[in-house]
């Protein structure tokens, strides 16, 4: 029997022989068990490919970056990382820079800010770009898909850029990556409702819509930013 933390044992004494006169029965004291030490590291939460160490976190080997981001630590193999550093908040995804969820690249620096940090009257881009009324504007998400119907060996390089503004995504240094042949690369952006975007895609000496640089003219290559998605078909070799 089990009661209130203390172990009954009848007979168990006399069992041993030690003479205590203690009757039919002992009671002995349960001490608690407490289990292990706390550790430094039990509230820490490191990026991917990194871990913690009597409290501080650090990047795995063959990694580098900031180890307390989500995404910090990313890989130093040659290739496999974007060819620019990203900015804060903002980590290298299959060739290009992202924000952090629940961030937002608006400054033009190449850093991601705070979507709570948008619109609340404080300036905190250097340019004010936070709390410009184009930024301020309604915003949307749109999903843009397109795909490599080119069987060269080599992957769709795109952007989207803005006609209505100075701007461009993922940036103006980076590019969306295809997928693969046949297979459809789906994009997300968050642009102002109404604003003309256009595509520019490039692979070797191919160019389709308004180039990499944005400089070129497709009327029917360009769309108004809503929410309904944009299916740019199949890219070819002709």
């Amino acid at each position: 029997m089990r009661a209130s933390g203390w172990r009954w044992f009848s007979g168990a004494v006399r069992g041993l022989g030690l003479g205590l006169g203690l009757g039919l029965g002992a009671c002995v004291v349960d001490l608690p068990d407490d289990g292990p030490p706390p550790s430094a590291c039990d509230d820490v939460r490191c990026s991917d490919n990194g871990y913690c160490r009597d409290g501080a976190c650090y990047c795995s080997a063959g990694f580098l970056g900031n180890a307390y981001a989500q995404h910090g630590c990313q890989s130093m193999n040659p290739g496999s990382g974007c060819t620019t550093t990203c900015g804060l908040n903002a980590y290298c995804d299959a060739g290009a820079c992202v924000c952090e969820q629940g961030f937002l690249a608006v400054c033009g620096t190449g850093d991601c800010l705070a979507l709570r940090q948008l619109c609340d009257g404080i300036p905190d881009c250097a340019n004010g770009n936070d709390e410009a009324a184009q930024t301020c504007a309604q915003q949307k998400v749109q999903q843009w898909t397109l795909v490599d119907d080119c069987d060269d060996d080599l992957d769709v390089r795109w952007r989207l850029w803005s006609r209505d503004r100075d701007w461009a995504w993922p940036g103006p240094e980076e590019t969306f990556v295809s997928d693969g042949v046949g297979l459809p690369s789906h994009e997300e952006i968050e642009c102002l409702q109404g604003e003309l975007v256009c595509v520019g895609a490039a692979a070797g000496g191919l160019s389709w819509g308004v180039g990499l640089d944005g400089r070129g003219q497709c009327e029917a290559c360009c769309f108004d930013c809503t929410e309904e998605p944009v299916d740019l078909g199949a890219f070819g070799c002709e």
